[in-house]
């Protein structure tokens, strides 16, 4: 008997291992509804290790709590490929929104894991395997229409996330799409793809903005794909796919260089079309893994990141376009590491992260007019009643008492003729210790109470009980699960008109109950130090090998990846930080700043 595994018995472990993974993937929660009624595709590639028809999902905790007028509300739509279905069934956008403190905003889709085909009337639209053309092609494809569906059916949808074009790519020789040396075969062959892919796109912008002019689109990037996949797996789809984008695969089989090149060349045509249209952004993803885990020659952090900033979005392209993104981040579906294509969740958390950096947070904070950071010092802390602390904001209970967190601002730095239309006070966390009562609620509801001060403006015991001139006065938003997510307070209008505008306003926050165990979530005070450089984590990758005698053998790939540290990457620092927002026109210096009677205005900010 041969000592190596047979492609046979390769073949009979793998589509075991596949048929296991399409009987478990319908089963699987996720963490989103969907809508009942709606029928199940059969599979149709080409992507075989995803999963065949719609994916379960369980309802997400709505993680506001507190004195809150409103409730979260759809704010972006996912649509598009498998790279949009991905990232709605890994939920990255919703855990994004919730690390920015914007737990209220949210993404919804309507996932396929496989393409049906023509004469398919689901409701989905974001579609693994789906091509522009196809989407084009309305009288065989109701992608367009279920995007316009639902559109009106969410009236509050800012934004339309779209990624699509890569599956027309390719395709391949085979499939009528890119393969290297196409213009060999057909001079002008290549440009006349990449034209049409791009002229399609612009069909299906059009039909979302006709029916929401006012609606962004995210054009969302890919990411250097990897094709050395193992032997064991590369017969599924990378080896061929390989030979498919090549015109003479036995002499001039295409390299992970000119695959990214290609990719590259797509990219800065998109880039081009989006500046040309307001309503377009584009989101500059090319070499993400690089910047954040390394390209295996070069460590994590080294490799620079993706440009985000329009219209050169430079630099462009980030991380390393000689050399494909680990396999490390590829997604790994029942031990079968086949895909060459697609990000682990790891990886699209990371993807998502700078979308949410670079343009939600953003969009979702508005226009801010003026930004306050804490005094930290004594002024920032904790108590208990009975002990007192200032070595960071402890908030939950210890088993016995309650832990009231304590912030300070000078808002004395606020004009005093600003008229304060809203505000919101942003907490960043720091440590947990036991359960979390922002998630589990067995603490009751979290208040912010509101005063000029609670006694001295220093932290002390006191200041547990003492009086407050603004009570139950703000709406919590997130879940402040891990380190660096961030805690929103959105301020109600008792506590807008407490802030002082002659010294320091202080804010105490605490829940209502105490339960035997321990329940505390520490967050950075004002002493939070700035950010002076790159945050290390390892990474734990498992690795399933099948050796001759058939067995697998788990192997432990051990590395290290950059920390996205949320909204501190933006102000570099995780102090709590107030956000203000004007109303009515202010002078500063006896000048009128620009603005009109009813609108936010924009002030310098104070720090």
């Amino acid at each position: 008997m041969s000592s190596m595994i047979s492609r046979a018995q390769m073949r009979i472990v793998a589509c075991t291992l596949l048929a296991s993974l399409s009987m478990h993937a319908v089963r699987v929660p996720a963490a989103e509804p969907d809508s009942s009624g709606t029928e199940t595709a059969a599979w149709r590639g080409p992507y075989p290790w995803n999963y065949s028809g719609i994916l379960e999902r369980r309802p997400r905790p709505a993680l506001m709590a507190g004195a809150c007028s409103t409730a979260p509300a759809a704010r972006v739509l996912l649509a598009g490929d498998s790279w949009a279905q991905y990232m709605w069934d890994d939920d990255a956008h919703n855990a994004s929104f919730d690390k920015f403190g914007q737990a209220d905003h949210l993404a919804i889709s309507r996932s396929l894991g496989s393409n049906p085909g023509p004469g398919y009337s689901g409701a989905e639209y974001a579609v693994s395997g789906s091509e522009a053309r196809e989407w084009v092609d309305t009288g065989n494809y109701p992608w367009i229409a279920n995007v316009v569906a639902e559109l009106v059916a969410e009236p509050n949808i800012g934004t339309v996330m779209f990624s699509l074009g890569g599956n027309d790519i390719l395709a391949g020789k085979s499939g009528g799409g890119w393969y290297k040396d196409m213009d060999l075969d057909v001079p002008g062959a290549e440009e006349a793809l990449f034209t049409r892919i791009l002229a399609d796109s612009e069909t299906i912008v059009d039909a979302i903005t006709a029916v929401r002019p006012g609606v962004d689109v995210l054009v969302s990037s890919y990411e250097y794909p990897n094709f050395n996949v193992s032997a064991l797996w590369c017969w599924i789809y990378a080896c061929p796919k390989r030979r498919d984008l090549s015109r003479d695969p036995d002499n001039a089989l295409v390299t992970d260089a000119e695959i990214n090149a290609m990719n590259l060349e797509v990219e800065s045509r998109r880039i081009a079309w989006t500046n040309a249209n307001p309503r377009l952004h584009f989101d500059h993803g090319d070499g993400e893994m690089h910047h954040y885990y390394g390209d295996g020659v070069s460590a994590a952090g080294v490799l620079p990141r993706p440009g985000q900033q329009a219209p050169d979005y430079l630099p462009f392209p980030g991380g390393n376009p000689s050399r494909p993104s680990l396999r490390e981040n590829f997604r790994v579906v029942s031990g079968i590491a086949a895909d060459p294509i697609h990000l682990n969740p790891d990886g699209y958390l990371y993807k998502v992260a700078v979308q949410t950096e670079s343009y939600f947070f953003p969009k979702f904070r508005g226009q801010v007019s003026q930004t306050l950071s804490s005094l930290g010092g004594a002024f920032d802390g904790w108590t208990d009643g009975s002990a007192a602390g200032t070595e960071d904001i402890a908030i939950g209970d210890d088993g016995t008492r309650l832990s009231y967190g304590l912030v300070s601002f000078d808002t004395s730095a606020i004009a005093p003729d600003a008229v304060i239309e809203s505000a919101s006070l942003y907490l960043v966390q720091e440590a947990r210790s036991g359960s979390n009562p922002f998630v589990t609620g067995n603490l009751g509801a979290p208040r912010l109470d509101v005063a000029a001060s609670f006694g001295a403006p220093e932290v002390e015991a006191s200041d547990a009980s003492a009086p407050a001139d603004a009570s139950n006065a703000g709406c919590f938003v997130g879940s402040a699960d891990a380190n660096y997510y961030a805690l929103r307070i959105d301020l109600s209008p008792a506590a807008l008109a407490t802030i002082r505008r002659d010294g320091l306003t202080q804010f105490r926050i605490a829940f209502t109950n105490t339960d035997a165990g321990v329940n505390r979530v520490q967050f950075h005070d004002g002493d939070a130090p700035p950010l002076t450089g790159p945050e290390v984590r390892e990474t734990v990758e498992q690795v399933e090998e099948i050796q001759a005698d058939g067995s697998v053998v788990a192997r432990t790939i051990r590395g290290t990846a950059l920390v996205h540290r949320g909204v501190a990457e933006i102000l570099g620092n995780a102090r709590p930080f107030l956000d203000l927002r004007y109303l009515d026109l202010i002078f500063r210096d006896g000048f009128e700043l620009p603005g009109g009677t009813g609108a936010s205005v924009a002030v310098p900010g104070s720090r």
